[in-house]
């Protein structure tokens, strides 16, 4: 089925680009050969404030509560500012009808947001295979039985749970699978199930862990191990997959279903 994609609309004027001077915020990550914008969303909110956010916004998110508008515009203006560091400059990053963003040729891109702020990152496909960005808010205790529950593997819960009060593990391995995800996805182009990779070393102190395929998944043998560098600052997890290697033993077209 042919994919069609809608945008963010004309109404991003220079005059309005600007009332966003005090709303950004510093990147996440540093992205060598990339770029990384952030954005505080509730800064947008009083940027934007009385303005009707659905003249700004596709058409399957006109009707969509505030809160959700906020955070989409400001993914795509975070992906904007990116993309402008990198030289790509008066670039809007559509919306393809399954919801996900469409990068201008040659580059990769990732987006993601919490309550209180977006993220993007981009970077040139000739540098990178794979990029895919994740930022999570520290979970609360009910989210991260959860995510014991549901998104771990019987092996992470044994290795990795357990050793501090703080649901920061859970936190951690939630939003690395999340960017992992989001850096394999143009390549496996199906649903992936929070079982079907595993965090398989850890190392706090350098803020880098590896995320693997589980045994039992598909992918085993397929996709290569692959790295993730996380930070957590404010209350906030933030994840990275920036991978410059294939992450392929296979190629994409022999992956299996």
């Amino acid at each position: 089925m042919e994919i069609r994609a809608s945008c963010l609309r004309t109404e991003l004027t220079p005059a309005l680009m600007g009332k966003l001077a005090d709303c950004w915020l510093p990147a996440p990550h540093a992205l060598a050969d990339g770029a990384c914008a952030g954005i505080a969303l509730a800064k947008l909110e009083q940027a934007l404030s009385g303005m009707a956010l659905a003249v700004l916004l596709p058409p399957k998110l006109r009707r969509v509560v505030r809160k959700r508008q906020l955070s989409f515009l400001g993914g795509r203006l975070c992906a904007a500012r990116a993309l402008e560091a990198l030289g790509v400059a008066d670039t809007v990053v559509r919306r393809a009808e399954n919801g996900l963003p469409l990068w201008p040729a040659g580059v990769l891109g990732t987006i993601t947001h919490h309550d209180a702020a977006a993220y993007a990152a981009v970077a040139p496909a000739s540098a990178y295979a794979a990029l895919g960005m994740d930022s999570e808010r520290l979970a609360r205790r009910d989210a991260a039985e959860a995510i014991r529950t549901m998104c771990c593997t019987q092996a992470e819960r044994v290795r990795w749970l357990g050793w501090c009060a703080a649901p920061l593990a859970e936190t951690l391995i939630f939003s690395a699978k999340e960017a992992g995800y989001k850096a394999i996805h143009r390549f496996v182009k199906r649903f992936v199930s929070f079982a079907e990779f595993e965090v398989t070393a850890l190392d706090w102190a350098a803020g880098r862990l590896q995320l693997s395929p589980a045994a039992a998944s598909s992918l085993q043998g397929v996709i290569l191990p692959f790295e993730i560098r996380f930070h957590y600052t404010d209350d906030v997890m933030h994840t990275l997959v920036a991978e410059r290697q294939m992450l392929f033993a296979a190629e994409a077209s022999h992956l299996p279903a």
